[in-house]
């Protein structure tokens, strides 16, 4: 059975964040499946060189482009401020929030 970040020790959890937060509560987004999630929720690989996976099974997000997929909510907003300005500042949890411009099916 894989591990969640949750499971993390502070230190471990410190060196695999995707968010400027290592909390389990920080919002991640991934841009595989378009959905947020909890960092916490996120999924451990034993590969130490990918630090998460996208917390939902059903998730396209496969090892060779998870190291650029997972990003912290507000990290990604204000990386991409025109794609996202209709997003909330807090995303639902599991709901998909597609960026201006990206015509990828969600999941």
């Amino acid at each position: 059975m894989s591990k969640r970040y949750q499971e993390l020790s502070e230190e471990e959890k410190a060196s695999r964040s995707v968010a400027a937060d290592s909390s389990d509560g920080s919002l991640v987004y991934c841009t595989a499946c378009h959905r947020a999630m909890e960092q916490g929720d996120c999924e451990v690989p034993e590969d130490i060189e990918i630090k998460l996976r996208c917390a939902y099974d059903d998730c396209v997000l496969s090892d060779n482009i998870a190291l650029q997929s997972l990003f912290g909510w507000d990290e990604y907003r204000l990386e991409y401020k025109d794609e996202t300005e209709h997003w909330p500042d807090t995303p639902a949890i599991g709901e998909c929030y597609t960026p201006a411009g990206d015509d990828t099916p969600q999941a």
